[in-house]
């Protein structure tokens, strides 16, 4: 049964259609890229999936449950994490604290065992020497190694990526993107919106190219860009690479 179910989902705002029948599936372990043009709809579908944008019409499942009947979105959170395009840090805590306070708030964990985890996740992504420093000392690419190992400390069944890497100088997005294939190879199952093809292509076990709030084409990165079917997916790709 896959993890996450995507059913005919529709979005607007306002009068203005941004998701027009969305359906698709993740399994658990799978990395799946939505990738497309500016305004296309990948973000919006990311938020509706945390619970960030309600949906006018149509079902998402995520774990077996349908979470527009979710009471308790904090629980939902807890499985579901969220990386942000602007890493969303607290400025005034240093970068332990970034990673501690949802622990102790959301999980209820001691502060002695929220450190441990914060320790261990912030070594993972290569920040373990910056537990002290203030976001407003770190790069863009160290804040968002942060962003991610803050994530990591929930203990998450599924992480969401909006754009990771757009906010960063193309010299940080390597570092960034090297962090995100490690977890896939940790079998994280993923949803990232992604602009970074070459990632797409190395890491994606499935593709999905959206363009006007549709979907327009999903299947394995090699068929999507060494033997896309759709006019349009061509189109965009010959733009890009």
């Amino acid at each position: 049964m896959p993890i996450i179910e995507v059913n005919n989902v529709r979005k607007s705002f306002d009068k203005l259609g941004v998701l027009s029948d969305i359906s698709f599936t993740v399994e658990k372990g799978e990395v799946v890229c939505l990738i497309g043009p500016s305004g296309s709809g990948k973000s919006t579908m990311l938020r509706c999936i945390n619970l960030l944008e309600d949906i006018d019409e149509g079902q998402i499942v995520v774990l077996g449950q349908d979470i527009n009947k979710i009471k308790d979105i904090n629980a939902y959170r807890k499985q579901v994490g969220m990386v942000f395009q602007q890493f969303n840090l607290f400025a005034n805590m240093n970068v332990i604290e970034n990673c501690i306070l949802a622990q102790v708030k959301v999980l209820k964990k001691d502060r002695k065992s929220a450190e441990e985890t914060a320790m261990e996740q912030l070594k993972k992504v290569g920040m373990g020497d910056f537990v002290y420093a203030y976001p407003s000392t770190l790069s863009g690419g160290q804040k968002q190694r942060v962003a991610i190992a803050r994530a990591l400390c929930m203990n998450p069944e599924i992480l969401l990526f909006d754009e990771p890497t757009s906010a960063l100088d193309p010299e940080m997005v390597g570092e960034v993107l090297s962090v995100i294939k490690d977890l896939a190879n940790e079998d994280m199952t993923m949803i990232v919106v992604t602009h970074e093809m070459g990632f797409a292509k190395d890491v994606a076990d499935k593709v999905i190219f959206m363009d006007d709030g549709l979907i327009v084409e999903e299947g394995k990165p090699e068929q999507i860009f060494n033997n896309p079917k759709n006019e349009r997916t061509r189109q965009f790709l010959s733009r890009i690479l």
